[in-house]
């Protein structure tokens, strides 16, 4: 008898030990989770106060998606491109994100306006020349409203247009020695 009752008292570890693996992996679920919500929260909040999030006018609208097209908004370019332009603050006149890319035209205070192109997503690192290009030859599209156009020219001759409509970005090829087609990206809703 006096062996039956040494075993009872030594048999609460087995349960101890499952209720701290267990409240292990619930808290280690709950942490995960309560950093990606934040980091979402950071983000909208980012793009509200400044502007300089990737996501388009309604950002932290409580839609909970991210707009592929904003026109007119008023909101600042990404940081990225104002210290590529070097003017100062930058205002976003056009976004428009599509399954591979996002571009921003922006215009600083004097009205002169800014190509920013992003080969990625929102939130995906910008870096000029592998995933960003920034361009200054940027006019209104002839016979459109809301159209622009951005003028890459190599010194080499070939030239390409970024024709930038609020629904479609339109890659031009002009001067190549192997011709190439037109490239069409349509906005993503």
């Amino acid at each position: 008898m006096a062996e039956d009752s040494r075993r009872r008292g030594a048999s609460p570890v087995g349960p101890l030990l499952l209720a701290v693996i267990f409240l292990a992996v619930l808290g280690g679920g709950v942490g995960f989770s309560l950093g990606t919500l934040s980091k979402h929260q950071r983000n909208a909040a980012t793009t509200q106060t400044d502007g300089s999030g990737t996501s388009g006018p309604d950002a932290g609208s409580g839609t909970g998606t991210t707009p592929a097209v904003s026109q007119g908004s008023g909101r600042r370019c990404p940081p990225h491109t104002e210290q590529q332009a070097g003017a100062g603050q930058l205002t976003q006149v056009l976004y428009l994100r599509t399954a591979q890319s996002e571009v921003w035209i922006c215009k600083d205070g004097n009205g002169t306006l800014y190509y920013q192109g992003h080969k990625g997503g929102p939130g995906d690192p910008m870096v000029e020349g592998t995933t960003a290009l920034f361009l200054t030859d940027v006019q209104k599209e002839q016979g459109s409203d809301n159209g622009y156009v951005a003028t890459n020219t190599d010194p080499a001759g070939p030239i390409t247009k970024y024709h930038v409509r609020p629904h479609r970005l339109v890659r031009e090829y002009i001067n190549y020695q192997n011709p190439k087609p037109s490239e069409t990206e349509d906005a993503v809703s």
